[in-house]
């Protein structure tokens, strides 16, 4: 994505915002693999010797003024999101989905391969049987997306920074731009007009949502953070419902990662809905269109209800604890203690101050 000129935060970025959230602090031990035993090399990128020279050059003592510092520098840096949270607009755009749907929804159902009509006990159904038929499917960990449609050299430190840990972890990522994605699926001229220039992070909700309901992958965005290889975790828990979504409870999600198997009706009606809404608008009333949509198709479609039900719970309470340290100061098992309750983390470019000693300063240092 375009690292300057957004005319909004990007929403991944804004989802820090929502922390506070009804509910949102009850998972923050159940992240993704918890395993203490790591080391902190692992959560180091490429440039593993560099970052050690930058780490000695920070202090180990942690002054009261430092501590101070960070967070000041939290608070100054929460207001850029404020903006994106407005529960009115919320309500509003629940009810534009719901009338803009409702009418469609026969033709979505028969689009995704489900009956015209539901059948009793449609979700208890959906439930077992997404469990069956994923229970055991490989994680298609050989396709690793994200997307930055700038050259990765000019991109913020901190992305810089999560691209090279990403490729850690998987080797395999692949780094999407506007004529990469199209080598992958085709992008609706419609969707290209309305989105690709003037709101690039609503245009990558499209392309990720397509990409992973046509081939499957796992998705990250260029800020988020991996303590390990998550393939373990995936298959033991995660995917065994198809589709794996963060939440902050048990209908808002966050979608900064996704992981998938492919033809999943939950992605499959997600990105049909997409599809309707820039179809028959352009604009944005609230700028979590992607989660409202999510939300009232959990309402509309029990299948879609049933399969999200199989789906275990991934904290996304608990993949923000690094992005809520990064301002303050850095100490040696730092990243370690965070990935040993949760090692997929979340981070955000969108910061001003950088405090001297500060994690963030150990973590974009090579990259400045």
């Amino acid at each position: 994505m375009q690292a300057t000129s957004r005319p909004h935060p990007t929403r991944r970025e804004a989802d820090i915002a929502e922390v506070a959230s009804p509910g949102s602090g009850r998972d923050v031990r159940r992240g993704l693999g918890c395993e203490g035993s790591r080391t902190e090399q692992r959560l180091l990128p490429a440039a593993v010797d560099e970052r050690k020279r930058h780490r000695m050059r920070l202090t180990k003592d942690p002054t009261p003024e430092k501590v101070l510092a960070g967070l000041q520098a939290q608070i100054e840096r929460s207001g850029q999101f404020a903006s994106t949270i407005d529960p009115v607009a919320a309500l509003q755009t629940y009810d534009r989905l719901i009338r803009l749907l409702q009418p469609r929804l026969t033709e979505l159902r028969r689009d995704v391969g489900l009956p015209a009509d539901p059948p009793i006990f449609a979700a208890a159904r959906a439930r077992t049987s997404a469990r069956r038929r994923y229970s055991g499917m490989p994680v298609p960990s050989d396709r690793v997306f994200t997307y930055w449609n700038t050259p990765i050299d000019t991109a913020p430190p901190l992305v810089q920074a999560c691209l090279a840990n990403i490729r850690e972890s998987y080797p395999a990522l692949r780094v999407l731009d506007g004529r990469s994605v199209r080598e992958l699926i085709d992008v609706p001229d419609r969707i290209a007009a309305v989105l690709e220039d003037s709101r690039p992070a609503h245009f990558s909700d499209y392309v990720r949502t397509r990409i992973l309901e046509e081939h499957g992958g796992v998705w990250f965005d260029a800020t988020a953070w991996v303590g390990h290889n998550l393939d373990d975790d995936l298959q033991r828990r995660y995917l065994r419902a198809g589709t794996i979504f963060p939440r902050w409870t048990k209908l808002s999600i966050a979608n900064w990662f996704i992981a998938s198997q492919k033809e999943s009706v939950l992605l499959g009606l997600q990105r049909r809905a997409l599809d309707e809404w820039w179809t028959h608008f352009d604009d944005l009333p609230d700028y979590f269109l992607y989660h409202r949509i999510f939300e009232v198709l959990q309402v509309l479609v029990p299948e879609a209800r049933g399969q999200w039900n199989a789906a275990p719970v991934l904290s996304a309470t608990s993949a923000h604890l690094l992005q809520m340290a990064m301002m303050q100061p850095w100490r040696p098992g730092t990243l370690t203690d965070i990935a040993a309750v949760a090692p997929l983390q979340k981070l955000s470019y969108k910061y001003g101050t950088v405090p001297d000693g500060s994690v963030l300063e150990h973590l974009i240092g090579p990259y400045v």
